[in-house]
């Protein structure tokens, strides 16, 4: 949890609101951000029991600019399992801030585990089995420093690991087309400016798709992302493109 917080009761800022900066005690600081409302009541309702969890403030937009300014203030963030780039930026940006990331799983479905295995989450939960104890006891370990894994979650990692199967899908790190040919020009060294122009896309644009590239190959730069890229095949490499 944050440092710098002294006694007090626990905040609930409610919906879409900015959290406050007053005393709100030593528990934990979370914020819930989902498109569906019966989950986002859901959660803030059972957290409301948790004596770890000082303050709770939701979201329905993950791409909101709001919750980006309540990250600093933020221990977790709860989000979908998701590679959309609004909910992959989000992750992104709770990275750099140091915010824990808790991903909700719809289901235990091939689809959703295998987007699991590639969403940089620090831990997960289902949706259908989230109840007040399991919901406090995850936000317990992600502020010790585990990481809470549904069994499901666990079990097909594992068969896959044992069987030689690769976990990524033939779509790899489900990276968009667009996303796809900023990762084929950033293997050539080119800097935002230049992706901008090569892609004619803005620069801010360029700037948001290589932001989507890093967190969905959970590198945290471009060097280590196009290295990736080459080992596991996502893109040709350029010196071959140049030969032919």
């Amino acid at each position: 949890m944050r440092a710098g917080r002294g006694p007090g009761t626990a905040l609930w800022t409610g919906e879409g609101a900015t959290p406050q900066t007053s005393a709100v005690g030593d528990g934990l600081s979370v914020s819930v951000v989902h498109p569906h409302e019966m989950v986002r009541r859901g959660l803030e309702s059972m957290m409301r029991e948790n004596d770890s969890v000082a303050r709770v403030t939701t979201f329905h937009d993950a791409g909101a600019a709001e919750v980006r300014l309540a990250l600093p203030c933020t221990d977790v963030v709860i989000c979908p399992c998701d590679l959309a780039a609004e909910v992959m930026e989000l992750v992104a940006a709770s990275r750099e801030q140091q915010t824990k990331v808790l991903s909700l799983l719809e289901g235990s479905d091939e689809q959703q585990l295998a987007i699991a295995a590639e969403m940089p989450a620090d831990g997960f939960l289902l949706v259908h089995e989230v109840t007040a104890q399991s919901l406090e006891d995850s936000l317990v370990r992600l502020a010790n420093g585990d990481m809470p894994v549904p069994a499901s979650l666990s079990k097909w990692m594992l068969e896959r690991i044992r069987s030689g199967v690769s976990h990524r899908s033939k779509r790899p790190f489900f990276l968009t087309a667009r996303e796809l040919e900023t990762l084929q020009v950033l293997a050539r060294g080119f800097s935002n400016k230049q992706i901008a122009r090569s892609l004619r896309i803005s620069h801010h644009g360029a700037k948001r798709h290589v932001a989507n590239v890093l967190a969905k190959l959970n590198c945290p730069n471009r060097t280590l992302a196009v290295a990736l890229a080459l080992r596991e095949g996502i893109i040709d490499d350029p010196a071959s493109e140049a030969a032919t």
